[in-house]
């Protein structure tokens, strides 16, 4: 730890562009048997939105870059159960080819269009056309029992199954554990999500989506500097920087998969019944959007998570309308500063303890999920447990989601 942190020191004066925060918790190290796949986003994109997909051989749903209409994905899950997401890494690459990078989307797209699981990912991996063009650390989650991080570049790959951690889960940001130490970056968040992993994780008892993005996403601590702001000693302002959220925060996905087991790891059969997999997503800044529980059926997915026109011939924005309004309240309220140096200075006191008489911009998170929850959660056990039909659960979650936007306006209304 004392090597760590003296590295960081050394690395704390580079800018990191995509600062992206993950985790990876072994379906065996929960009471439910579910593993837990986290990624929060930073990137320069802040448009964010879902998207569907029909791949070759599954269909899909993703987070998306909003004007992008097709061939990427940031995150998502197909309809075997296999998920995927990435975190940037800076000390991987071992070329100079000249060759397109920062094809990370792309491979996820490509990936969850074909793979039900690790083993078809690995599979899959030796036809892609090299060089990849990425240098990332990729984490995947699949239906059956898989959770697996892999460093990877232009040409190789390095596998970390999270199943064999003796803590249960891995932590990852910006740096791949196999690249120059000398390079690493995102340690000062490795620290911080570390720290809170250590203190909030146990075999005993089952995180929520909604705990992980809370206890990740909307926290101002930073491990280094011992700093960790909260309602009753929240400054009006800090510094925004090498904090988990940050103004470059553009979305925060959770996916919750299927119990543990070791039958059949290598089957590519589709189930007779779709996976329960759920991707809880929130699009936009943490502190001013919430998290939807997004299922994978075309039809049942909320509207205002994916685009508003889908024809970029017309001109009409691609945009979510859920991260419109997420991304209005962030640049009014929780970064109001646009003079000089204002836009490193976020709020922290209207985002943990309120401002002017208005309610603090993390009461209205926790009001609106509480809500979501409440609804979600009992009857997702019932289909789960084969109690509700597909039929009968869908049409619910369609009606329900509505309900959630219209409680999410009603609650930011003082901020709108």
């Amino acid at each position: 730890m004392k090597k760590l942190v003296a590295l960081v020191v050394v690395c704390s004066f580079v800018t990191i562009s995509w600062a992206c925060t993950s985790f990876i918790i072994s379906g065996q190290a929960t009471p439910s048997g579910k593993p837990m796949m986290f990624k929060h986003r930073d990137t320069g994109e802040l448009n964010n939105r879902i998207a569907y997909f029909q791949g070759e051989k599954y269909a899909f749903i993703g987070l998306v870059n909003s004007p992008v209409l097709d061939g990427e994905v940031w995150a998502g899950m197909n309809e075997a159960g296999f998920c995927i997401m990435n975190t940037a890494s800076y000390n991987f690459r071992e070329d100079s080819l000249r060759c397109k990078m920062d094809r990370e989307g792309e491979l996820m797209y490509h990936a969850l269009g074909h793979c039900a699981t690790l083993h078809d990912f690995e599979e899959w991996l030796k036809d892609y056309p090299q060089p990849w063009g990425v240098e990332a650390n990729f984490g995947i989650i699949d239906a059956q029992g898989g959770a697996a991080y892999y460093e990877m570049n232009n040409h190789r790959w390095i596998k970390y199954d999270v199943n064999n951690e003796a803590n249960g889960y891995r932590v990852v940001t910006n740096f791949s554990f196999a690249g120059r130490e000398a390079e690493s970056q995102g340690l000062e968040r490795y620290l911080t999500a570390q720290a809170i992993m250590q203190q909030n994780f146990s075999r005993d008892k089952e995180m929520t989506a909604v705990e992980a993005i809370d206890l990740f996403s909307r926290t101002y601590r930073h491990e280094l500097l011992g700093v960790n702001y909260a309602a009753d000693n929240a400054p009006q302002y800090a510094v925004d920087q090498d904090f988990i959220p940050r103004r470059s925060t553009s979305a925060v996905v959770c996916f919750v998969g299927q119990p543990f087991h070791h039958t059949t790891p290598h089957s590519t059969t589709l189930p007779n019944t779709p996976p329960h997999t759920v991707m809880w997503t929130a699009l936009g800044y943490p502190a001013c959007a919430v998290a939807i529980p997004l299922i994978m059926n075309e039809k049942a997915l909320p509207t205002y998570m994916m685009a508003r026109n889908k024809n970029a011939k017309t001109g009409i924005s691609l945009h979510s309308e859920m991260c419109d309004i997420a991304l209005q309240i962030k640049n009014q309220w929780a970064f109001p500063l646009h003079l000089s140096n204002g836009k490193r200075y976020v709020a922290t006191q209207t985002i943990l303890s309120g401002i002017d008489g208005k309610p603090s911009l993390l009461s209205c998170t926790k009001n609106v999920e509480t809500k979501i929850q409440n609804d979600f959660l009992p009857l997702y056990q019932q289909w789960e447990d084969g109690a509700l039909t597909n039929q009968v659960f869908f049409k619910w979650y369609e009606q329900m989601s509505k309900q959630w936007f219209k409680h999410y306006n009603i609650v930011f209304a003082p901020y709108l």
